[in-house]
C-alpha cells in the first residue's frame, strides 16, 4: 500500500539481509508515512502492517473498504485532495535510493534463523 500511495519503492538497503528481517519481524520496522496522507488510508495501511495475521484485513475486506471509499463522495473528495498534495510532495522529493542498489533479491529465510534471532 505504501508503494502504491507514494509511487516509489521503499528505500531499505538490500544489503541488510537477516538484519532487515529482524527489523521488520521483531522490531516492527515500517516505512515512514509522509504528511498529508489521508487518515483513512493511513489507518488501513497500518492495519495491513499488523504483526499478527489475524489482525490484518483480508483481500476481500480491503476491496470492500476501497469500494466504500469509492461510493462515499466525502471520502473520495478528501482522498483526491490528499492525492494532489502528495503529488506536489513527490515532485519535489528526491529519490531516496540508487537504482544500482535497489534490486529484488532473495533473502534467505529459515525457521532456525528466526529462532536464533529471537533467542539472542
Amino acid at each position: 500500500m505504501w508503494e502504491i500511495l507514494y509511487g516509489r519503492p521503499v528505500s531499505y538497503s538490500q544489503e541488510l539481509g537477516t538484519q532487515l528481517q529482524t527489523e521488520i519481524c521483531i522490531n516492527d520496522l515500517r516505512p515512514t508515512i509522509i504528511g498529508n496522507t489521508h487518515q483513512c488510508y493511513v489507518n488501513l495501511m497500518k492495519e495491513c502492517w499488523e504483526r499478527e495475521r489475524e489482525n490484518r484485513p483480508s483481500a476481500i475486506k480491503i476491496c470492500e473498504i476501497l469500494t466504500e471509499w469509492l461510493n462515499n463522495e466525502i471520502i473520495l473528495s478528501d482522498l483526491t485532495k490528499s492525492d494532489e498534495l502528495l503529488k506536489n510532495i513527490k515532485s519535489t522529493h528526491t529519490q531516496p535510493y540508487s537504482d544500482n542498489i535497489y534490486k529484488s533479491k532473495f533473502i534467505k529465510y529459515t525457521t532456525s534463523l528466526i529462532f536464533a534471532i529471537l533467542n539472542e
